[in-house]
């Protein structure tokens, strides 16, 4: 009797597994068709208008006229897709001429296109491993997504972009061919190595996906247009030695990055136009997103007491997003104007309190 009740009682167990199992298995079956459905209309728009989807259509308008019932989620405004591809507008949905040569060569890029429209030729996304320390002794690693893409104009010119963080997962849904419309980014340049011309690069914070397009053929192509040194030899090597001060915004004037004295060209990243300070504010950085990502934080924002923990998820945007300093041992003190300027928007109340930064392993950050 007692060989019998257990094995009942395994039986039941394993029907109860199998159903969950089933469950399971349909809803993802489910969401695959949804997802596959959704891609398919934005594709081909004229679908929209067929009468099997009007309770798709009712449901958006149920979605549009109740936010407060279907409010978005954080990171959802960071990008968005055309509601009709079909009704876009040739000016709006044709990648932009001349603006990679534009970048390349200096020039004031918004007098070609504020907001420029560039083709998506190859896209990659993958891990990197950001060495975690807390203490001597514990030890781990967190992976952080990054999305990499290599953008055509309408020239079919190349240049390489690589977006926040944040919008990486999203950008990961992107295919070859899709049309997007930069709405927030920054003209950068890099070396490949330390013997190479630099490139000109873009580093993505908002797009809008807009249109799909044929990509040109391969021979159609054009090789990969280096910068122009002409104005970036003015501004150093990009090899200043690390400054060694404390840098104390309560005591101390900022730190002057001119044209010829740019303090924020480090690790091979140069900013064609103005300092980082200004071209990725640190003002506009929001936090709560941040912290979503960021391995040196472990509760919501918004639940931070001090500025501290602040300016270490900035520090570590910054290192991550703009100046690629992931991975273990891939360590570097970051711009004084950028340390300046993140101190200076979270402060401490006494000078005292600075620590610096600290180039051993288990300390690798300004305080």
């Amino acid at each position: 009797m007692p060989t019998k009740a257990t094995g009942k009682k395994r039986k039941t167990k394993s029907q109860v597994e199998k159903q969950e199992d089933k469950k399971a298995d349909d809803q993802y079956c489910l969401h695959i068709e949804m997802q596959s459905m959704l891609k398919t209309i934005t594709v081909r728009p004229s679908l929209w208008k067929n009468d099997t989807l009007r309770y798709l259509r009712n449901f958006c308008i149920t979605v549009s006229n109740h936010p407060e019932t279907f409010p978005p989620l954080m990171g959802d405004d960071e990008v968005s897709v055309h509601s009709d591809i079909s009704d876009v507008d040739e000016k709006t949905s044709t990648p932009t001429k001349g603006y990679i040569a534009a970048v390349a060569s200096g020039e004031e890029t918004a007098n070609i296109a504020s907001h420029p429209i560039l083709a998506v030729l190859s896209r990659k996304t993958g891990f990197h491993d950001v060495l975690r320390q807390e203490s001597e002794k514990a030890k781990d690693h967190q992976k952080v997504k990054l999305t990499h893409l290599t953008l055509l104009d309408g020239d079919n010119n190349q240049i390489h972009a690589r977006m926040a963080t944040h919008i990486a997962d999203a950008g990961r849904k992107l295919e070859e061919g899709d049309v997007i419309r930069l709405e927030l980014f920054t003209e950068l340049s890099y070396h490949v190595n330390e013997d190479s011309r630099p490139m000109p690069a873009l580093f993505i914070i908002k797009y809008t996906r807009v249109a799909r397009m044929s990509l040109p053929l391969q021979n159609e192509i054009k090789e990969r247009i280096a910068l122009s040194t002409t104005k970036l030899d003015l501004g150093g090597d990009g090899k200043k030695k690390a400054s060694s001060r404390i840098i104390d915004p309560l005591s101390q004037p900022p730190p002057e990055c001119t044209f010829e004295n740019r303090l924020c060209r480090k690790f091979g990243v140069n900013f064609i136009g103005r300092c980082i300070c200004d071209e990725i504010p640190v003002a506009e950085r929001d936090l709560s997103i941040i912290a979503e990502d960021c391995h040196y934080i472990n509760k919501p924002a918004s639940e931070l007491t001090e500025n501290k923990p602040r300016r270490l998820m900035l520090y570590w945007w910054y290192a991550t997003n703009i100046y690629s300093l992931t991975g273990k041992g891939n360590r570097g003190k970051l711009p004084d104007c950028l340390e300046y300027a993140i101190k200076q928007a979270y402060p401490e109340t006494d000078s005292s309190k600075w620590t610096g930064y600290k180039s051993t392993p288990s300390a690798n950050r300004a305080g």
